[in-house]
């Protein structure tokens, strides 16, 4: 279930960075849901200014639920676009996330030659991983930036999903792939900040290297069918306004414990 909410959160994070030269800030805030419950906030921050990003994001639970879900997370990435092609150059990716009293801290640094350096913090809790081959570190994403290559594609003029995209989120390497699906209509709710028409990706992780070798506590990558792929999570585009990028307005994904959806709270821009 912990996978399934870091991956929600990554797709929540990487909202449509490749935007126009001017600088510009989207604050954008979703709610997720465990089946028809409320239980997360996640609160967002996205900027952009002369060919670069950065985005910070808060993830917590909400007060009735905070008692079984201690956990909160902060994360913030930044790097460079590639002009005209929705490409990103990721520069640094920070993640701290604390589950009741115990916290744990990620840092990714991505130097110009390719190299990338991993810091985490307390290290003792990679204890019992696979190891990931430096040979499959090369040409990497973070988490976030990796949804944001997918978004670039779609607003360079590309047909709405990146087909591939390597991540490495400081334990774990895997690929996602994202598939195009017949557009949608996100209809009104009281709960959702907007209703329209929406692009659809279909996005599918293959586990590469880093996890456990018991394999008892790699949770994302089980279903209900042992040994079936996992159920793809479906990130829904739309533009918050006209001339605007498209941005996700809803996200869905199937885990062992059942649905789990967010929709886009409230948001603005900054300037105005």
């Amino acid at each position: 279930m912990s996978r399934l909410r870091a991956a929600l959160a990554a797709a929540l994070l990487g909202l449509g960075l490749a935007t126009p030269a001017a600088a510009t800030t989207q604050r954008l805030s979703y709610v997720v849901y465990f089946g028809f419950l409320p239980a997360l906030n996640v609160a967002t921050s996205v900027g952009s200014d002369a060919g670069r990003y950065r985005l910070e994001a808060r993830v917590v639970p909400q007060s009735w639920i905070s008692w079984a879900i201690p956990w909160t997370a902060n994360s913030e990435a930044s790097g460079t676009l590639a002009s005209g092609t929705g490409g990103v150059m990721p520069e640094g990716y920070r993640s701290a996330a604390t589950w009741g009293t115990r916290k744990r801290e990620t840092i990714l640094d991505f130097a110009a030659d390719g190299s990338l350096k991993t810091t985490i913090e307390p290290p003792k809790v990679e204890e019992g991983r696979e190891p990931v081959p430096a040979e499959m570190l090369k040409s990497v994403l973070d988490p976030v930036s990796a949804v944001a290559a997918m978004l670039g594609a779609a607003a360079a003029g590309g047909p709405g999903c990146a087909p591939s995209v390597p991540v490495f989120d400081g334990r774990r390497r895997f690929d996602i792939h994202a598939e195009r699906q017949p557009d949608a209509i996100l209809a009104p709710a009281s709960y959702s900040a907007y209703a329209g028409p929406a692009v659809v990706c279909q996005l599918r992780f293959r586990s590469l290297a880093g996890g456990y070798r018991d394999g008892e506590r790699s949770r994302f990558w089980q279903t209900d069918k042992p040994g079936a792929e996992r159920p793809p999570i479906e990130l829904w585009l739309a533009p918050l306004r006209e001339g605007a990028l498209p941005v996700p307005v809803y996200v869905a994904g199937k885990s062992i414990l059942g649905w789990v959806t967010a929709y886009l709270a409230s948001y603005s821009f900054d300037p105005d």
